[in-house]
C-alpha cells in the first residue's frame, strides 16, 4: 500500500507518448495496479476524489461570492448611468452605495486555481473499473462537478447508488444538451427508470433558463409517449434569455428553436438584403439576434421574467444594445407601440436609447420620432427627453449627412432643447466643423 499515493497521481497521466496507438498511458497502467491491490485501495481514492471535489466546490464558492458584489455594482453604475448622464467611474463614485474601493479581490489562491480535473475523471474512473458499491456515494457527489458528469454518470450504470434520479437530474439540468456528457446522463438515466412525472417535478421547480432547456430535452428524449411532458411554449422565456447570450453557439440555437415555435413575432421590415442574417453565409451563426428576438427580450425583462434571471437579462439587453444593430429595431418598435407598451417596458427601453447604434437612417429616423412622440406621454417624457439630449443623440445627427435626418433632428431640438443645451451644441458643432465646415453648411442651407 506504500505506493497508492503514487498511483493515484498517474490517474491524471491519461496522455499516451509518441510510441503509436498501442502505447498503454499511465493511467491505464495505475488503474490496473490498483485493482491488483484489491477493496483495500477503495476507501483511500474516495477519501481523495471527496477532497478534490469539496475542494473545488469551495473555491467556486469563494469566487461566486466576490463576483456577486462585483456584478451588483457594474449593475448600480448601469443604473447611475442612466439616472445622471456620467459614465466616467470618478463622476459614479459620488452617488455610489458601495464605494469603488471597497471592492473584495480573489484570494491568490483562487486566483492561481487550476481545476485538478484529469486527476478527478482518473480517481471516477478507477473506482468504476474496481466496482466497488462502497463508491456508489461519492460518485453521486461527483455528479455536482461538471468535469466528472461524464464519468460518473457511466460508473453509475456498474455501481448502483440508491436514489440517484435526483442526482442525474441535478447534473442534467447544469448542463447544455450538446454537452457530451448529456448522453450519458439520458442512459443512466434510463437505467435507473426515472420517469416523466420525475423529471417534470424537476423542471416545474427550476427557474434556471438553461436548465429549464436542458429538462424538457431530457423529457423529449425518455423513452414513452410523452404523456406529461409540459408544452415547448413552457420554455419560450428561456429560450429568449439564451437568445441573449454573448455565446454565438447558444444564441443561435435558442433563437432557432425560438423561430421553430413560431414565438418570435415580427418587427419592423426585414434586413436591408432582405436576407435572413443566420444564413448569410460566413459569420452567420455569429449574427446578432434579431430585432424580434430583442423584442421579446425587453418585454420579459421588463416584467422581472426569468424569475431571478431578470437582472442579468437586463445586463445582456445593455451588451446588445451596443454591439447589435438589430436592437435599435427593437428598442424603437417598443418605443413606437399602439396601443403603448407598458410604463416598466418603456422605461427599460428608454434606458437602452444611449447605447444603441443604428445602422441605417431610416431607424436613425424611425428613432427620432419615436422619442419624440413620447415626450407627450407625461410617464415616459423625462427619459425620452433625457435620450434626446444625450451628445450622442440629436448633436450628432443634427450634422448627419443625410438632409432629411439632419433637418428633422434639428426640428426635434428646436422642440425640446434649453438654453443650455444651445450652448453646448455650439460648441460641439464648432469643434466639429471648425470654420471651413460651418461655411460649406451655411452655403449648402441656401
Amino acid at each position: 500500500m506504500d505506493d497508492v499515493g503514487e498511483l493515484i497521481e498517474r490517474l491524471a497521466l491519461w496522455r499516451t507518448g509518441d510510441g503509436g496507438y498501442d502505447e498503454t498511458s499511465l493511467r491505464e497502467r495505475a488503474t490496473v495496479a490498483l485493482q491488483e491491490r484489491g477493496p483495500e485501495v477503495v476507501p483511500v481514492l474516495v477519501d481523495r476524489l471527496d477532497a478534490l471535489l469539496a475542494d473545488h466546490a469551495a473555491h467556486l464558492e469563494r469566487v461566486g461570492a466576490v463576483t456577486a458584489v462585483w456584478d451588483a455594482w457594474y449593475e448600480e453604475g448601469d443604473a447611475l448611468v442612466d439616472e445622471h448622464g456620467v459614465g466616467k467611474v470618478f463622476e459614479l463614485e459620488r452617488y455610489r452605495t458601495v464605494p469603488s474601493d471597497s471592492l473584495p479581490q480573489q484570494e491568490p489562491r483562487d486566483q492561481h486555481y487550476q481545476d485538478p480535473y484529469d486527476l478527478k475523471q482518473g480517481l471516477v474512473e478507477a473506482l468504476r473499473r474496481i466496482g466497488d458499491e462502497r463508491a456508489a456515494p461519492v460518485l453521486g457527489r461527483a455528479l455536482r462537478d461538471r468535469a466528472c458528469i461524464h464519468h460518473a454518470a457511466t460508473a453509475l450504470r456498474g455501481i448502483h447508488l440508491d436514489g440517484a434520479v435526483p442526482a442525474l437530474l441535478d447534473a442534467a439540468a447544469s448542463i447544455e444538451p450538446d454537452d457530451m456528457a448529456f448522453p450519458e446522463l439520458l442512459r443512466t438515466l434510463e437505467h435507473y427508470g426515472a420517469t416523466m412525472a420525475q423529471v417534470r417535478a424537476r423542471f416545474e421547480a427550476e427557474s434556471g433558463p438553461q436548465a429549464r432547456v436542458s429538462l424538457m430535452h431530457v423529457m423529449k428524449t425518455l423513452p414513452g409517449d410523452g404523456a406529461g411532458r409540459p408544452a415547448d411554449e413552457e420554455i419560450t422565456d428561456a429560450l429568449v434569455f439564451l437568445a441573449m447570450s454573448r455565446n454565438a453557439t447558444d444564441r443561435y440555437g435558442a433563437v432557432r428553436e425560438l423561430e421553430s415555435l413560431g414565438a418570435l413575432d415580427p418587427v419592423g421590415g426585414p434586413p436591408e438584403d432582405g436576407g435572413d442574417p443566420w444564413d448569410a453565409g460566413f459569420g452567420g451563426m455569429d449574427a446578432p439576434p434579431p430585432a424580434e428576438a430583442v423584442h421579446a427580450a425587453i418585454a420579459l425583462a421588463a416584467q422581472g421574467d426569468p424569475p431571478g434571471h431578470d437582472r442579468e437579462l437586463v445586463r445582456r439587453l445593455r451588451h446588445m444594445a451596443g454591439e447589435a444593430p438589430s436592437a435599435a429595431r427593437a428598442v424603437t418598435a417598443v418605443l413606437a407601440r399602439e396601443p403603448r407598451a407598458s410604463d416598466a417596458e418603456l422605461d427599460l427601453a428608454l434606458r437602452l436609447v444611449p447605447l444603441l447604434h443604428p445602422d441605417r437612417v431610416a431607424d436613425h429616423l424611425a428613432l427620432l420620432r419615436a422619442l419624440h412622440g413620447l415626450t407627450s406621454y407625461e410617464p415616459a417624457r423625462a427619459g425620452a427627453l433625457r435620450a434626446l439630449r444625450r451628445d450622442g443623440m440629436l448633436f450628432v445627427l443634427m450634422l448627419h449627412e443625410d438632409p432629411v435626418l439632419r433637418e428633422e433632428a434639428r426640428v426635434v431640438f428646436d422642440d425640446v432643447a434649453e438654453p443650455d443645451d444651445r450652448e453646448r451644441f455650439a460648441s460641439y458643432e464648432a469643434l466639429r466643423l471648425g470654420t471651413w465646415g460651418r461655411l460649406v453648411r451655411r452655403f449648402r442651407r441656401r
